[in-house]
Parts: structure tokens; C-alpha cells; sequence
């Protein structure tokens, strides 16, 4: 989207349908579960507009009712995945708490990838888990107790000395900007920015190693673009 998507506002109407942008079976690329099998939710809109987002979803007219969703997921899904990951977008953003209740009930795990900006109620159980990626300087509250993991992407020359994390503002090109910091005890991924210029990923890359080494987070790097999966 390169920042070119409307900053869209949330929506509570109770989740009976979802605007969705795509359905897709995958492994998981990034974070706690990198490697495993998945099958992925991408919901439409965004509240954000980050300058270097490479996602598309905002072309999509597809708003199923749960039925539908469901039985999509199920068409695609593998017998042995049971993994679910709710993308956007910013999936909070809609209201999708009887979508995960329904997946729940299925015996799903749901993980929810998310900005941290806002919440919708979901059961506090083991398998929902929340990968929150910040992208701005403050997170809702209800959502902080609820985070599982922390998703930063890392740009050469944009990270703090102290802690090797983003100092640049995601919505302003080249404007500073200190985003939200993990909680102590959350275990944190860097990746390295992707901007479709071979030389500046590398530098990038660096970037993402060095603050990997110095400071304990963990290194992610997109596994799924690496072995030509969507």
C-alpha cells in the first residue's frame, strides 16, 4: 500500500460478517510460529497508513458472513493445521471476536497480528496469541497485558542505540519518532525492513542482526518470501 491506503475507523457491529481481502494456505513466515503450517485471514482496511507497507488490503469487496468465512478456511486448510492467523489491515479494527470464538470452538489456535492501537474483548485462553508489531508511540491499554510477542521491523540507521529498536515514525517519512516498547519478559523478533532495493536490505538485514545480537531479541526474516510463498 505504500501509505496511499485511507486510514479507516473501527467498526463494531457485532462481527456477523468481515470484510475480508483474502484467504490463503501458507506457513507462517514470522514469529512465535515461523515454519508451521497455517492457513491465513487477511481482513480489509487499515487504521494506519505506514509509508513502506507492502501489503494490498484495500482491493477486495468480499464481506462473508461467518458461514462463509468458515467454510473457506476449512476448503483450503491441510488435515493436520490447526493453526490460524487473522492478518490485515489491522484486524482489531473490525469486530472480530465471534470469528474467533467460532475458530475457537473448532479447536483452532488463532494467532492475531496486529499494531497494538486498538481491542476488541476476546478470551483470555492459551490459544489465541497475540503478535503485536507497534508502529506508533502508544498502545491501547486494554491490548498490552493481552501481548504475547513483539514484531518490530528494523531499517538501517533508524534504531536506538540502547535497546536496537525503531526511532523512526512509520506514518511520516524521516520523521523520529520513538515507537512503543515491549513489556519486560515479552519475547521480542526484529526483521529487516523490506524496501524491494537489494542493496539497502542488506544494509537492513545488518541492521536486524546487530540489534538481534546486542540486545537478545530474536531474528526473523520473513521465511515465506525467502522460499516463494504468499
Amino acid at each position: 500500500m505504500m501509505g496511499d491506503n485511507p486510514k479507516r475507523p473501527p467498526i463494531r457491529d457485532g462481527g456477523d460478517a468481515l470484510w475480508v481481502q483474502e484467504v490463503f494456505p501458507t506457513l507462517q513466515g514470522e514469529g512465535p510460529f515461523a515454519g508451521q503450517s497455517s492457513v491465513f485471514v487477511r481482513l480489509g482496511g487499515c487504521n494506519l497508513a505506514c509509508f513502506w507497507c507492502d501489503t494490498e488490503f484495500e482491493s477486495s469487496t468480499w464481506r462473508p458472513d461467518l458461514d462463509a468465512l468458515f467454510a473457506a478456511i476449512m476448503e483450503v486448510r491441510a488435515p493436520h493445521c490447526d493453526l490460524v492467523v487473522i492478518t490485515g489491515g489491522e484486524p482489531f479494527r473490525q469486530d472480530i471476536g465471534p470469528f474467533v470464538d467460532r475458530l475457537l470452538a473448532a479447536s483452532m489456535r488463532v494467532q492475531i497480528e496486529t499494531n497494538g492501537t486498538l481491542w476488541v474483548d476476546l478470551p483470555d485462553v492459551e490459544a489465541i496469541t497475540i503478535v503485536c508489531s507497534p508502529k506508533t508511540p502508544r498502545l491501547h491499554p486494554d491490548i498490552v497485558p493481552r501481548i504475547d510477542a513483539y514484531k518490530y521491523v528494523v531499517a538501517h540507521g533508524e534504531v536506538a542505540p540502547d535497546d536496537g529498536l525503531p526511532m523512526q515514525s512509520t506514518q511520516r517519512e524521516g520523521r523520529q519518532q520513538r515507537l512503543a516498547r515491549p513489556q519486560p519478559g515479552v519475547p521480542v523478533w526484529v526483521m529487516p525492513r523490506d524496501d524491494a532495493d537489494d542493496a539497502r536490505n542488506k544494509q537492513h538485514e545488518a541492521t536486524a542482526v546487530a540489534s538481534a545480537l546486542a540486545h537478545g531479541h530474536r531474528l526473523g526474516l520473513q521465511l515465506h518470501k525467502i522460499v516463494g510463498l504468499a
